[in-house]
């Protein structure tokens, strides 16, 4: 009997397939269709073609322009450096804390301090870390006067030098939080206790059990999230803008320049740099890649070395001290922030303000309420619109044969990060000419839209693991017991994944806020949102403003991933006291 009415609920389930086979189209034309579009029409101008500047017939002149460019050198340079350097850099701390900390009481404080970090927006953190690092900031007044002798700030260049080098640190502070995250996702799906339990046995010191035996398994859950973080750092704009060079910028400020000069003709070389970022940007992921390739032949081989130790066991008390270097710079920066946008007056060399207000928030609320608005219209719509789309994709995945669905996973993956492996300066202008085109550009629903882009991958891969992992007996069970197919899946399956979905939306409910680029090309300048406004007023002087901005921005993201945790332990607040 119960096997019959198991049958009779699975052919009612089943019957939903043709409904939801829109899904994954509609899905994919939404991110994939704009990218694809953007960048025909970037290269057009690119070779020489854009009838909006009177130019009908193809050229080369666009690049040659380009290539005889004075700032292209010190750009591609500053690009490569910060770009390569803070994504190997990411890397390698990543992993070596998890290495060297895993199963300790650090290794469960960065867990819990994971969400906080994320929520920090790249440019909140980026004027944070400049407060710290610049040569009137906390740092250089922790040793003033005394024994720095500093009575005035020094003549460094700390924020925005020629090398890059305080945007690749920037990078490399926001982008482990990251890989960690990633990392903890890996080994959850690990035994690894029974793994070192093996290793130990078997006479293998600490790294070696990860080199040899941990991290190969789990570097191939890393590969995406790792190609994500090389192409964000080579193409980053809203950073560079804030603690990157300026003379010259990396490639993509320069870029966006040449986009947004009054001379229409810079669009022509603007679109050959475009096209020259991508190029630089997959010749960069395919060169990871053929490493990746190169080490995995080396280590096989090393595999079977018979060596139980590695020479860099002695360094293995490091792991903490650069996980506390990671959390006490992102605490020291949000602190630094939350201190300036309450200062009234903070003199060199002075450790603390002399005077505290609120008058900074005061006077900046009624400026703040409407970029924090429409960013936070934009996000949740963009957020719910993805959320529907990505649960669509997964229900079509489960009423497909199990075969067809492990096929579909392993390539829909490179797919679905196609936005985030393509540099967003790269295929923006191409979009953006098309919206003016057809006179679709400066509209609520075109903003919606270009941060959809960009926030479906995230719902997507944040979601993936456990809608997947969902036992699809329960949702049986109702059916069996006389709910419809859909009521079941809302009253029993959407029920039962309420917190992961929330915090998925959460997820890109951060991607969202954190969008600059997009906003502006699509926008047309007629949405400001905090991101906006915080990028510009970056270049500003007055250090409580920015600080203002950029914690309301950090506050707006926080919200989202505080609703994840509140919401779900008050709607469920009566089912655990029946519990207890």
């Amino acid at each position: 009997m119960a096997e019959a009415l198991f049958k009779i609920a699975v052919s009612a389930m089943s019957g939903r397939r043709n409904r939801l086979k829109i899904f994954p189209a509609l899905t994919l034309a939404v991110f994939l269709l704009p990218i694809l579009v953007g960048l025909l029409f970037t290269w057009a101008p690119a070779f020489g073609y854009l009838s909006a500047a009177g130019s009908n017939r193809f050229s080369l002149e666009p690049f040659a322009t380009l290539l005889h460019h004075p700032s292209l050198p010190g750009a591609l340079r500053s690009t490569f450096i910060s770009g390569i350097g803070a994504s190997l850099m990411s890397l390698g701390l990543a992993l070596w804390i998890a290495a060297t900390l895993y199963g300790s009481r650090l290794w469960s404080t960065i867990e819990l301090s994971l969400a906080p970090l994320l929520s920090l927006p790249h440019a909140a953190f980026a004027i944070g870390f400049s407060f710290l690092i610049a040569p009137s900031g906390w740092l250089i007044r922790s040793v003033s006067p005394f024994p720095s002798g500093f009575t005035y700030p020094p003549d460094w260049t700390t924020n925005g030098d020629p090398w890059a080098i305080s945007l690749t640190l920037t990078m490399l502070f926001k982008e482990t939080p990251f890989l960690l995250l990633m990392i903890f996702s890996g080994l959850s799906r690990l035994d690894v206790r029974r793994t070192i339990w093996v290793g130990r046995s078997l006479g293998y010191h600490r790294l070696r059990i990860w080199t040899r035996l941990i991290i190969p398994q789990l570097y191939p859950m890393l590969r995406l999230p790792l190609l994500a973080v090389l192409a964000y750092s080579l193409s980053v704009v809203d950073l560079a803008y804030i603690i990157g060079p300026s003379l010259p910028p990396t490639l993509a400020v320069l870029i966006d320049r040449w986009f947004h000069d009054p001379d229409i003709s810079s669009r022509f070389v603007g679109a050959a740099g475009a096209l020259l970022l991508l190029l630089v940007t997959l010749a960069c992921i395919s060169s990871a890649l053929v490493l990746e390739y190169l080490i995995s032949k080396i280590a096989s081989r090393k595999i079977l070395d018979g060596r139980r130790k590695s020479p860099f066991e002695l360094l293995v008390g490091s792991g903490s001290f650069y996980a506390l270097i990671l959390l006490g710079v992102n605490v020291l920066s949000l602190t630094a922030l939350m201190l300036w946008s309450v200062a009234h007056s903070w003199r060199f060399p002075h450790f603390f303000p002399a005077r505290f207000s609120f008058s900074n928030w005061s006077t900046a609320l009624s400026h703040l309420l409407e970029p924090v608005f429409v960013s936070a219209l934009a996000a949740f719509l963009s957020c719910l619109l993805a959320i529907i789309l990505v649960v669509g994709c997964f229900e079509n995945e489960q009423n497909l044969a199990r075969s067809r669905i492990d096929s579909i996973s392993q390539r829909s993956l490179w797919i679905i990060y196609l936005p985030l492996l393509i540099p967003q300066i790269s295929f923006l202008f191409g979009i953006q000419v098309l919206l003016i085109i057809f006179n679709l550009e400066g509209s609520w629903g075109t903003l919606i839209w270009i941060h959809l882009v960009f926030v479906l991958p995230y719902v997507f891969l944040t979601l993936a693991n456990t809608y997947r992992s969902y036992d699809q007996r329960y949702s049986y069970v109702g059916t069996a017991l006389g709910a419809r197919p859909l009521r079941s899946f809302f009253r029993v399956k959407l029920i039962m994944l309420t917190k992961p979905i929330l915090f998925s939306m959460a997820v890109g409910f951060g991607v969202s806020i954190a969008q600059y680029l997009p906003t502006l090309y699509v926008g047309a300048g007629r949405f400001a949102t905090i991101t906006t406004e915080t990028v510009s007023l970056a270049s500003g002087s007055d250090r409580r403003v920015m600080a203002v901005y950029a914690l309301s921005q950090f506050l707006l993201a926080l919200t989202g991933f505080l609703t994840a945790i509140v919401l779900p332990a008050i709607m469920f607040r009566n089912r655990r006291a029946m519990q207890n």
